[in-house]
């Protein structure tokens, strides 16, 4: 995808995770932050995953001045995200649980932060940033 966008002035949109920065121990995650990612864990495969294609975009970004750009997508919610199951999200099982009446479900003490986006909202910023000359 690299050599195809290169080779049509195009840009390249890489949608990584926030997941690169593993367990922060910074939060507010700033951009220059490298991270704390266990590389053998449960996610490693993932995590790692989108490490390694960061890295490698940038090392081409380096030799050939491509247009790449990485946003690293945190939590995005909306319809049809389930509540249920291995993947369920800590939204939509909140928003579940306030229409069925029931206690929100919270994990920890309840000092945890988590940055939310509404899945249109994710997609306009992805589309801004693709047509950004500044970026």
């Amino acid at each position: 995808m690299a050599e195809f966008a290169r080779k049509n002035d195009a840009v390249l949109l890489f949608a990584s995770t926030s997941e690169v920065y593993g367990d922060a121990e910074v939060v507010p995650t700033p951009e220059s932050y490298w991270g704390k990612v266990n590389p053998i864990g449960p996610r490693s495969c993932y995590d790692e995953g989108k490490r390694f294609a960061e890295a490698l975009l940038m090392a081409y970004v380096k030799q050939y001045g491509s247009d790449v750009k990485v946003p690293k997508i945190f939590n995005s919610y909306g319809p049809r995200l389930r509540e249920d199951g291995l993947y369920g999200r800590a939204m939509s099982r909140f928003i579940l649980q306030a229409l069925t009446n029931e206690p929100i479900t919270v994990y920890g003490d309840g000092k945890q932060t988590r940055s939310f986006c509404y899945v249109a909202d994710t997609v306009t910023g992805l589309l801004l940033l693709t047509a950004s000359e500044e970026a």
